[in-house]
């Protein structure tokens, strides 16, 4: 018997896989002939699997924002609609205020504002911390990739997520300067961790933020 968050999902493919949610629960993809006891096998060969993944998901939290706020910077602004700014977009970083003379708490409007501020913000944050650590580039993209903060190619064009203008603005530098090094050290190896933390020393704790709330963003 299966525990109440698992579940199997018969396909026509040749393999099975499986898939740990952020809510905990686990699926099971299976071929079609798959038999209940290859069921429970695999479930019991990956069971320690399963288990990390599901302590990796519990130690996430969720920023919870109130009804009128704005994530920016890692901080709660509260919105307030205001006419007399017309096409302006007040912050006051102060306060921890946003004023605007458009709904903001629409999704897809905040969505589209907050691509506007991650562009401006980060662009000028790329250029400053390429010149200043002596890494260039070629090119910077802004994105919106569902699972990567960053990204650098081999041409030294760096993608960054517009996501992480939600974030403080160590993390921010962190995902910067971490696809900077890239531009000299594509692979993960032990050199990239010693450049990366020699340009970016909070580099570690940035990367526990993005692990415990980057589902917020």
């Amino acid at each position: 018997m299966l525990p109440e968050n698992y579940s199997v999902v018969r396909r026509d493919v040749k393999h099975a896989r499986l898939r740990v949610h952020e809510d905990g629960s686990v699926q099971m993809f299976v071929p079609l002939s798959f038999s209940d006891e290859e069921i429970d096998r695999l479930f019991e060969a990956k069971k320690q699997w399963i288990a990390s993944k599901q302590r990796f998901f519990a130690q996430k939290e969720k920023i919870k924002l109130r009804r009128n706020e704005i994530l920016l910077f890692g901080n709660r602004y509260a919105y307030y609609y205001s006419a007399k700014y017309k096409n302006k977009i007040e912050i006051n970083h102060e306060s921890k205020t946003i004023q605007a003379n458009r709904d903001l708490l629409d999704s897809i409007i905040q969505e589209k504002w907050l691509k506007s501020v991650a562009k401006k913000h980060i662009t000028k944050r790329v250029e400053a911390l390429s010149e200043a650590l002596l890494l260039p580039y070629h090119r910077l993209y802004i994105r919106s990739p569902k699972k990567k903060w960053g990204n650098c190619s081999k041409e030294k064009n760096i993608s960054i997520n517009w996501r992480v203008i939600k974030a403080p603005q160590f993390v921010i530098d962190y995902v910067i300067i971490h696809e900077l090094c890239h531009t000299v050290i594509m692979k993960h190896t032990v050199r990239f961790q010693t450049l990366l933390r020699s340009h970016c020393p909070d580099c570690e704790a940035a990367q526990a933020w993005l692990d415990r709330y980057g589902n917020s963003l």
